[in-house]
């Protein structure tokens, strides 16, 4: 039997039972397009976020520590004193650093401005002046940098000037109370812009690190020293960030005195904007992935309906069968007829939920605001995954209708 004419006998059995084929199908539409649907939202997340660092790029690389959580995937950020001054000065020193910033949590509790106060919702971190300026990370949206050894001075992020009823401004003090019980009274000097990627971050008080910062660690030299938990280095130009990169990682890896006073299960990492955007998006594919293979389980609902089908319509054909048998048709043309129709089913099934999936994908993205991705090699899979339920789930029926005895299947009524 002609492929043409199997296709065309296929195709009259469908259409026969409109509905009784809509609902067989329905299973792989909803599968295929919930998980075309969940690869639109994560690639348009990743899209997204790269998109603004990328525009925001700069000539920064964070030096953290990092682990494997116990359970689970991706990793951890470790809040390790380990980066001594030492490592400091030699990073410093080294071609195509323009400064580094190290930076450490104070154990703040509350902070007020005038008779408001925020109980465990800001920061307080120690650094230096000149990570806040128009050419550094987070730049001035008003007043200027804190002095280096000043103990009464603090630069704000946007976040915290927003965050009373009264917004701070450039002048006004703000009170710190921390976890002992001390009070400090500092002066807001600046009000620095600290969105990463478009997004803003924990409101922020900054200090200077020499006036504020006590922790000490003793070196693997005996000596006693500031250790911070992270460091932040600017190289001088875009051009400088990988040899820079790689100048540090070695020397974290030889010379460091945090190599030697990491635990053996943290990890030392030198992450550049690129480095960051590829773990972002690897975590984004990652929980896609995930969600989307929840999704597919419809996919397995799916073939069953076809699977079902196609025995009943083997069993209501089975005089059909004994005809076609009777003038000359072999098994495998039976097998062809019946294994075309679930493939059409599955197919049909593929294209519209790819259309639906990228119909409220699109529709989804539009009202967060984030860029369209069409996730071109998943709508192929998409498209073959249909194609396989159709077959898989048409096999066994198609083997079944094949084995009809023609001689009994004629004695039909």
């Amino acid at each position: 039997m002609k492929l043409r004419e199997s296709v065309r006998i296929g195709w009259r059995a469908i259409t026969g039972h409109k509905l009784r084929s809509t609902l067989t199908t329905v299973g792989v539409i909803i599968g295929i397009a919930s998980v075309i649907v969940f690869m639109v939202l994560g690639g348009a997340f990743t899209e997204n976020v790269v998109g603004d660092l990328d525009d925001e790029s700069e000539p920064v690389m964070q030096v953290v520590t990092q682990t494997e959580p116990e359970t689970g995937t991706g990793i951890m950020f470790v809040e390790a004193p380990i980066y001594t001054e030492s490592d400091v000065e030699a990073i410093e020193g080294m071609d195509g650093v323009d400064y580094v910033a190290p930076s450490g949590s104070l154990p703040a509790v509350q902070l007020s401005h005038g008779e408001e106060s925020q109980t465990g919702t800001v920061g307080v971190e120690a650094t230096i002046p000149e990570r806040f300026g128009n050419e550094s990370m987070y730049p001035l949206e008003d007043g200027e940098t804190f002095s280096p050894s000043a103990d009464d001075e603090a630069v704000v992020s946007g976040q915290v000037a927003r965050l009373f009823e009264d917004n701070v401004s450039v002048g006004d003090e703000l009170s710190i109370t921390f976890e002992d019980g001390e009070t400090e009274t500092v002066t807001a000097v600046g009000i620095a812009n600290t969105t990463v990627g478009g997004q803003p971050s924990q409101p922020t008080v900054y200090l200077p690190v020499d006036s504020h910062y006590e922790l000490t660690i003793e070196t693997p030299d005996g000596e006693t020293e500031r250790a911070y938990p992270s460091l932040e280095v600017r190289a001088e130009s875009m051009d400088d960030v990988d040899p820079t990169k790689e100048a540090i990682t070695e020397y974290f890896e030889t010379d460091a005195d945090a190599r030697e006073l990491k635990d053996d299960e943290h990890t030392i990492a030198v992450q550049t904007v690129d480095d960051a955007v590829d773990q972002v998006a690897g975590i984004v594919d990652q929980l896609t992935v995930f969600i989307g293979g929840i999704a597919a389980i419809s996919l397995v609902v799916g073939s069953i309906g076809i699977a079902n089908i196609m025995i009943v319509s083997v069993t209501e054909r089975t005089r059909e069968i004994g005809v076609m048998k009777a003038v000359g048709a072999r098994k495998r043309d039976i097998v062809q007829l019946f294994l075309l129709e679930s493939v059409i089913l599955g197919a049909i099934g593929a294209v519209v939920g790819v259309a639906a999936g990228i119909g409220l994908g699109y529709l989804a993205v539009s009202m967060l605001g984030w860029p369209m991705v069409y996730p071109l090699q998943w709508i192929a899979i998409a498209a073959a995954v249909g194609v396989g339920v159709g077959v898989l789930s048409g096999l066994y029926p198609a083997w079944r209708a094949a084995s009809v005895d023609p001689i009994e299947a004629l004695r039909r009524e």
